[in-house]
């Protein structure tokens, strides 16, 4: 009999522990056999907590005790281990249910989308519906995240009419996900149609619109958006700022970005985070005033946060490279380190080295495929890593995998040149900055009025500005197309370019 209370006692104290927030406490004495609802709470508590080393000395505990967890018990686990990452062990835990639950399916199905598998999890949700279990919101949320990140919109579309069908109405969650999923799948017109269609709207639905916008370059309709947000007294936090400020850079409105920048704190009281100040250092950086640039990098509260060093080095591109390392290094930032690669498919310049438009020549590691990257670097210098510069980026076939697992899970830098069409449809991280925008791009050779020599030029056409833009040594010029015509039109406007630039032919070969 005492030993009974004693024992009701302890599980008293562990639940007590678990509704205090005291994990690590309940964790620590959880170490006799108890009962499957007890063992339940603390996993529950773990998965809550985000505190899943903890949840799986639970399970540790019950393999040393004996105890075998009931169905209910099994598929907690399986969710602590799907959102802690660990795949591996969710799936031998998934494929041993008797019975596979749509709570089940959707920890597989989240798991996998979250460690950036996406097609994994597409898949496992198509084998879901064929063995006749019935998808759910937050199964939706999920494949509609799956297809944001992966821009296939048909699939995308599919889930969505499926969704109608099923007659689940759509919370904030799911809408936020199939706003951004029609975003990223440059729909935005479909976008905006299912935030005027939520019958229930947050910060969370107005943050998906304004950055949906932003990632289609309507900046207008970024900054309405905001002010409308506000007018209906929604209060913006860190994300939807972030967003404002990253649509005043792409948008060239430095004056409207400072202008933001100090609202987030006057206003709201919100303290801008590292990558708020790296969003001023690329607006500051894109209009050219990399002075002012440096200066703002070197009085922020932030000042040896690599993050803005990274966002000043994407300002300058490769051509300042070597100044701002040296830079970051007198401010006393320890992690400076910039690594170049380049596919050893492009032999122009020699397998170990890749050379600017000014004519620096700079060393890099010639790839086949990025994945591989990281092995040869090494952990311990892939950790130091801040900046990866990525050139000819269009002969990466793993491009999106690498730049999603470097930028979005490993918090780096990730600089890209030489992306053309298509690519710049898709979505490379977060933090990514894509050198130029382009939806057609050409191929020019033309000989130097100036010595005769061969000089190649590349026409990279952009829908959204009905422009042209012709790169030739550093030098991007806009051309009408009214006024483009193949050859001396080329020819007089690059001599123009080239000789109020002062720049030697030489670099363009």
């Amino acid at each position: 009999t005492n030993v009974g209370l004693w024992h009701f006692a302890k599980l008293q104290q562990i639940k007590g522990l678990c509704f205090s927030g005291r994990v690590a406490e309940a964790v620590g004495s959880s170490g006799v056999q108890v009962e499957s609802e007890t063992y339940s709470l603390v996993l529950q508590e773990c998965i809550f907590r985000q505190a899943y080393k903890k949840g799986k000395r639970v399970h540790w505990q019950m393999i040393v005790v004996g105890f075998v967890p009931n169905e209910y018990l099994t598929i907690k686990l399986l969710i602590l281990y799907a959102k802690g990452g660990d795949l591996d062990t969710t799936h031998i835990i998934f494929d041993k249910l008797q019975f596979k639950c749509l709570v089940s399916w959707n920890a597989m199905i989240a798991g996998y989308v979250q460690k950036g598998m996406e097609e994994i999890g597409l898949s496992l949700y198509h084998n879901m519906k064929q063995r006749g279990v019935l998808p759910d919101q937050y199964t939706f949320a999920s494949v509609f995240r799956a297809c944001a990140s992966l821009a296939v919109l048909e699939q995308g579309k599919q889930a969505h009419a499926l969704l109608i069908k099923s007659q689940i109405s759509g919370n904030i969650v799911v809408n936020s996900a199939l706003m951004d999923m029609y975003f990223k799948c440059s729909c935005p017109s479909d976008g905006y149609l299912v935030f005027s269609k939520s019958l229930e709207r947050n910060v969370i639905t107005w943050t998906a619109l304004i950055s949906g916008y932003g990632q289609n370059g309507r900046i207008k309709d970024v900054l309405e958006s905001f002010h409308r947000m506000i007018d209906e007294g929604y209060r913006p936090n860190h994300i939807t700022f972030l967003a404002v400020l990253s649509a005043c850079s792409h948008g060239g409105l430095v004056d409207r970005g400072k202008e933001y920048f100090s609202l987030m704190m006057r206003d709201y009281g919100l303290r801008p985070r590292g990558k708020h100040y790296a969003a001023i250092v690329d607006l500051l950086g894109r209009a050219g005033r990399l002075q002012e640039a440096h200066e703002f990098v070197q009085n922020s509260r932030c000042g040896e946060h690599p993050v803005l060093w990274g966002a000043l080095l994407g300002a300058c591109l490769w051509n300042n490279v070597a100044e701002v390392r040296r830079l970051m290094k007198d401010s006393g930032v320890k992690k400076e380190s910039v690594a170049i690669i380049k596919s050893d498919k492009d032999t122009r310049y020699g397998l170990d080295s890749i050379v600017t438009h000014d004519g620096d020549r700079l060393p890099c590691w010639p790839l086949a495929n990025l994945s591989s990257f990281k092995q040869r670097c090494g952990s311990e210098a892939y950790s130091k890593l801040e900046v990866i510069g990525i050139d000819e980026a269009q002969f990466f076939e793993d491009l999106y995998d690498f730049c999603t697992e470097a930028a979005d899970h490993d918090g780096k830098i990730v600089i890209v040149a030489g992306l053309d069409g298509d690519y710049l449809r898709r979505s490379f991280g977060s933090v990514l900055d894509i050198i130029p925008i382009a939806d057609t791009v050409t191929k020019l050779t033309s000989r130097c009025e100036l010595c005769g020599k061969c000089a190649s030029f590349t026409l990279r056409k952009t829908e959204e500005t009905r422009t042209e833009l012709i790169a030739g040594a550093d030098v991007y010029m806009p051309v009408c197309r009214k006024h483009y015509v193949s050859g001396q039109v080329v020819k007089e406007a690059t001599r123009s370019v080239l000789e109020s630039h002062k720049v030697r032919c030489s670099s363009v070969l």
